[in-house]
């Protein structure tokens, strides 16, 4: 079984266009079980934005099945300003003081929310939050929590009034992907996975790790049974370690990448066997990254 970064089952879907067909009948490490198709991707995107930004405030984005997400926060700071996008409608906690609002001509509702905290030393402590959801357009609700300064009623519904129908690229991307494949999830701006839609065992995945394992501790490193050899490749010019790893299952993933961008940074790629090497080297070649 190979080092697992996966996600729950299916999410929001990703479009698909036309195909673009990479083959390696001639692979020598034999045949991939199944037949992958490779095809251009529409890369995941937060569909809302604050026009403008909070002063100081950066988003950073997430993504499990039927909800997403992006907080807007600053290194050292308490203000939080987290945004939900969901097709249900959001339950709040002990909410108190409700308030019916309209914002951007949508019908949403203002409460205080009362939650329960741990405190260090043990036992825990109830802190209220202002909250705010939105019947949004399109069948969509979305949820607002303010932190810090935006833990304010009225602060928290000014900043929803600044809500805009706005993509925001997720800074990890990809732009091809197996036919019939769709984004699972995304989290912290570093893991990006894509699931089978017609078997969510099979997932494929992006993530950035805090360092670049040795090539020399490659083997080592990858849990389950003796994998390898590691295979030296290229990725957009630059070098790159591949390993072929044993698989039991179709929840396995067959291949392990580790390349580079070009600023340096690391990137790890988990693809499932069903992908020759050629399809893990082309889908490596166009993954970007922009924080």
């Amino acid at each position: 079984m190979t080092v697992r970064l996966g996600f729950a089952a299916a999410a929001a879907a990703a479009a698909c266009a036309a195909a673009v067909v990479i083959a390696a009948p001639d692979d020598p490490s034999g045949p991939p079980s199944g037949r992958v198709t490779l095809v251009d991707f529409q890369p995941p995107s937060f569909p809302l934005a604050l026009q403008p930004a909070p002063v100081g405030l950066t988003p950073h984005f997430s993504a499990e099945p039927g909800a997403s997400n992006a907080v807007y926060s600053a290194a050292g700071s308490d203000d939080r300003i987290v945004i939900g996008v969901t097709a249900r409608k959001p339950t709040f906690v002990n909410p108190s003081d409700t308030q019916d609002v309209t914002v951007a001509g949508n019908a949403a509702e203002l409460v205080t929310e009362h939650e329960f905290f741990s405190i260090p030393g043990g036992g825990s402590e109830v802190r209220p939050q202002a909250a705010l959801s939105i019947a949004w357009s399109s069948g969509r609700w979305v949820l607002l929590n303010g932190e810090g300064r935006f833990n304010d009623r009225d602060q928290l519904l000014a900043v929803a009034g600044t809500l805009v129908e706005r993509p925001q690229p997720v800074p990890l991307q990809v732009h091809l992907a197996p036919a019939g494949w769709s984004v699972q999830a995304y989290k912290d701006d570093r893991i990006l996975t894509l699931v089978n839609d017609a078997d969510v065992r099979q997932t494929l995945s992006v993530h950035l790790p805090d360092q670049p394992i040795p090539a020399s501790r490659l083997l080592h490193e990858l849990q389950g049974p003796p994998a390898g050899p590691v295979i030296d490749v290229n990725v957009n010019g630059r070098p790159a370690q591949l390993v072929r790893v044993p698989v039991h299952d179709a929840a396995d993933n067959g291949w392990y990448l580790q390349a580079q961008f070009a600023g340096g940074k690391t990137f790890v790629i988990q693809a499932p066997a069903a992908f020759t090497r050629q399809q893990v080297l082309a889908f490596a070649s166009q993954v970007s990254y922009t924080p």
